[in-house]
């Protein structure tokens, strides 16, 4: 029965991204709530768990973009895995470790994506207004996208 309710979560956080990017963009930036989830899944699940959250919603990520089909995919899943390595050592539970994940997380995964796009397809344009301001937008909304993830593991069992 979770399962359900995962895909049910799953397509939810895909359809608030889509409608924020859609209506309640400021200067043309939204907070990526794809990636805040995979973040957030990353830090509550398990390893298995995580890393497949992590992929799925890159590939989410990857249809709703027109650049590369699977980078998202990849940049998520290696997030999900370093976040599973990185919780060992830090408490990820905590306000300012989220802040600081979240900020450090995009920067690496917006280079890391570029650098994909740029090895295996065109060049790129990376945005300079999207690479300095949206990983702030991210930490903004990672802390509330993990307290809806941590009142649903603990109401309806997922993650």
């Amino acid at each position: 029965m979770s399962i359900i309710f995962e895909a049910i979560v799953y397509l939810a956080v895909g359809s608030a991204y889509w409608w924020w990017a859609q209506n309640l963009t400021i200067f043309g930036l939204a907070p990526n709530l794809i990636f805040a989830a995979a973040l957030c899944s990353a830090i509550l699940a398990g390893p298995v768990k995580g890393v497949a959250w992590g992929f799925f919603l890159g590939l989410y990520a990857d249809m709703l973009g027109s650049d590369m089909f699977g980078g998202y995919a990849l940049t998520y899943t290696l997030m999900a895995y370093g976040v599973y390595i990185i919780k060992r050592h830090f408490d990820m539970d905590g306000l300012f470790s989220q802040l600081v994940a979240s900020l450090a997380l995009s920067w690496l995964s917006i280079l890391f994506y570029q650098g994909l796009v740029i090895s295996f397809s065109r060049p790129g344009h990376l945005d300079l207004r999207i690479f300095l301001a949206e990983p702030f937008l991210n930490a903004l909304a990672v802390p509330v996208m993990f307290q809806v993830f941590y009142r649903l593991k603990r109401g309806l069992g997922i993650l």
